[in-house]
């Protein structure tokens, strides 16, 4: 069943708008998907029904940070061929978790879900310290995998800090593997969604519009600002929707 909320024209259109500024923002940092989701609560959707539409509606992002890696993306998908198999069978059993899940549970959930995702932003992903053992890097990035079929903002931050190493060489080319796991794993979990009769489709719809304008212009402004500044941004508002996300669910 596909669901036939049919929201405003204001409510649209502050959506393609958040969505310009999540898919700009995930094209010179990423991450932003976390702000994307306590808009669409605070436009009346339910938890599980936010959180199925923010995945569908900001996939393009993942398909913009293929592009960028389409030139060594035979390579590196060979390479990493364990750790994207790992993520995206997590990841398909993340996606059938938040399907079951009764929606009630959810929402003491999610408050901590986002929460994390945010607090992800925390981690040095430049310096963390190398991972000796490929088996355990391989169990990080289906955990990763899980995490997004269950929820999904803040994952390629995950995979980032679960993949960092040490040599130089490997450094090059951390942020396509990323791109290359993550849009991969997403593109298997929305597979699921597309199915699950949960997504609002008219903002699925709105939020993809936005974002694909957004990933071509941050695309275009990627050398103009630092992302890090903008992953500041990313955080304050994660952690203000966290607060609120709280305060709504438990109090």
């Amino acid at each position: 069943m596909i669901l036939t909320m049919h929201p405003s024209l204001s409510a649209l259109v502050l959506t393609v708008v958040v969505g310009l500024i999540v898919g700009t923002i995930n094209a010179m940092a990423g991450g932003a998907s976390i702000i994307s989701y306590p808009v669409l609560l605070a436009l009346g959707l339910a938890p599980i029904n936010a959180a199925i539409t923010n995945a569908l509606g900001v996939s393009s992002a993942n398909f913009f940070a293929l592009g960028g890696s389409k030139k060594r993306f035979k390579d590196l998908f060979y390479l990493y061929r364990m750790q994207i198999i790992a993520s995206v069978i997590c990841s398909i059993i993340g996606a059938l978790l938040l399907l079951s899940m009764p929606p009630g549970v959810f929402e003491k959930i999610v408050p901590f879900l986002l929460l994390g995702a945010t607090l992800t932003f925390l981690i040095p992903v430049g310096t963390v310290r190398k991972l000796k053992r490929k088996s355990f890097e391989t169990l990080l990035i289906g955990a990763s995998g899980l995490y997004c079929g269950y929820f999904g903002p803040g994952q390629g931050v995950m995979v980032v800090a679960a993949l960092a190493r040490d040599s130089e060489s490997k450094t090059k080319d951390l942020n396509g593997a990323k791109n290359i796991i993550v849009g991969i794993t997403s593109l298997a979990s929305n597979l699921i969604y597309i199915f699950s009769g949960k997504a609002q489709w008219w903002f699925v719809v709105a939020l993809l519009i936005g974002s694909s304008l957004g990933g071509i212009q941050g695309g275009r402004w990627a050398k103009l600002a630092s992302p890090e500044f903008y992953r500041r941004i990313v955080f304050i508002v994660g952690m203000c929707a966290s607060l609120w996300l709280f305060v709504k669910y438990f109090f």
